[in-house]
């Protein structure tokens, strides 16, 4: 059984231009793309992209979910020797 643990983080609103991205969809393509690409370096997988409103602010908040297979040693019985330290773990 896989068990996951979950990241949001904002989504970019805009970013630089560069020679590659002058338009404005262009820019914040690029600006999404560097930001799944190094969350996917740290072992996170895209999984969705949320809006939300926030209090005071106009407009909605977009964030980026992402997930990587985890358990934190909470469930032994799927894996009994994740996070064993000791020297039963040699056995």
């Amino acid at each position: 059984m896989s068990h996951y643990e979950y990241k949001a983080i904002p989504a970019p609103h805009e970013s630089e231009a560069t020679s590659a991205s002058q338009t404005p969809e262009a820019r914040l393509a690029d600006a999404v793309t560097v930001r799944l690409n190094a969350m996917a370096k740290e072992g996170w997988t895209y999984l969705r992209s949320d809006a939300f409103t926030l209090t005071g602010v106009a407009g909605k908040q977009a964030v980026l979910v992402f997930r990587r297979e985890s358990d934190f040693g909470m469930f032994k019985q799927d894996k009994p020797s994740f996070g064993t330290f000791g020297p039963e773990a040699a056995e």
